[in-house]
């Protein structure tokens, strides 16, 4: 459940909060966070980390700087999708194209794929249903439809979008048509080695970064792992994964479900993940981090290290 008095504060390594983010980023109970910058602002929009009849909504957290965070309430209220079931509501997935912003959400523990849209044009919202059904409902090559990630690829034919998603150990990916709340293709199995939910892709330097979560979400075996492919964000991808990050014995345990911002221009990238404190076994105490990542000079990613400090202010 949430709550509770044994939040673990947000810890920094100097005296001055302004010069580290510490982890957690921001108070709370949250888990399966995504990240991007929208609007020169950084973006994170986490589930709620609570029991699955209590997520029926979602919040989001904006920051000029990484340092100072504000909270976006109650951004999509699952109140008013009925199909949802008004339950489970994880792992939402924000998207810019076309002039507006498009939220993919999962629902109700498979009830399906869901997309909204801001009725502001602002990454906040707040989001409206669109389809008043699922985008994807079904479970397709033995994937649960959860965990719904939105890949806008920078190629030339106008940047086209893809929906990745699955759970119980199944990954599934197809591309979007261009209103972005259909699909243009047949959904194909992506299932990479130890695959068990929560994809997420990036590119960098031509090559296609399919990441993914490992493990149990509920103990200490979750992690990250990523496999790549230089065709496309459907690969087909390398046969063998790299495990990027982990649990540490002195910093925290279950580590996993991440996004990854980029910013622009820059060879800078950040981990932005969930993790548990240490000696705290409630599957739901999970609470929002960053942390950097780096690539080594043949273009792997490195094993991330999971800090209390965090990262750097890096203002937009």
């Amino acid at each position: 459940m949430g709550g509770g008095n044994n939040f673990p504060p947000s810890q920094h390594p100097t005296n001055d909060e302004n010069t580290y983010s510490g982890n957690p980023l921001f108070p709370g109970w949250y888990a399966d966070p995504e990240a991007h910058i929208f609007s020169s602002q950084y973006w994170i929009f986490p589930s709620l980390s609570l029991s699955y009849s209590q997520q029926t909504y979602f919040d989001c957290f904006s920051s000029p700087d990484l340092i100072h965070w504000t909270k976006h309430a109650r951004i999509l209220d699952f109140a008013n999708i009925p199909w949802s079931t008004n339950r489970a509501a994880w792992a939402p997935s924000v998207t810019f194209k076309n002039g507006d912003y498009y939220m993919y959400f999962s629902a109700g523990d498979g009830a399906g794929i869901g997309v909204a849209k801001s009725t502001t044009g602002r990454p906040e919202g707040p989001y409206e249903d669109v389809l008043g059904k699922p985008l994807v409902g079904d479970v397709l090559f033995g994937g649960e439809p959860i965990d719904p990630a939105v890949f806008v690829d920078d190629d030339d034919n106008g940047g086209r979008a893809y929906l990745l998603w699955g759970g119980w150990s199944h990954g599934l990916g197809a591309e979007l048509n261009e209103d972005m709340v259909s699909l243009k293709t047949e959904a194909v199995e992506l299932t990479p080695p130890n695959y068990v939910e929560a994809p997420y892709l990036i590119k960098r330097r031509g090559v296609y970064y399919y990441m993914y979560s490992v493990g149990g979400w509920g103990d200490n075996s979750y992690g990250v792992e990523y496999v790549t492919s230089t065709t496309s964000p459907l690969g087909p991808f390398t046969q063998q994964s790299t495990h990027i990050l982990s649990p540490d014995s002195d910093i925290a345990q279950g580590t996993g479900s991440n996004g990854i911002i980029h910013v622009p221009g820059t060879d800078e990238w950040y981990i932005v993940y969930h993790r548990r404190p240490l000696g705290d076994y409630d599957a739901n105490h999970r609470y929002v981090c960053i942390d950097r990542m780096e690539f080594d000079d043949s273009g792997a990613i490195k094993p991330v290290r999971i800090t209390r400090e965090g990262v750097r202010a890096n203002p937009l």
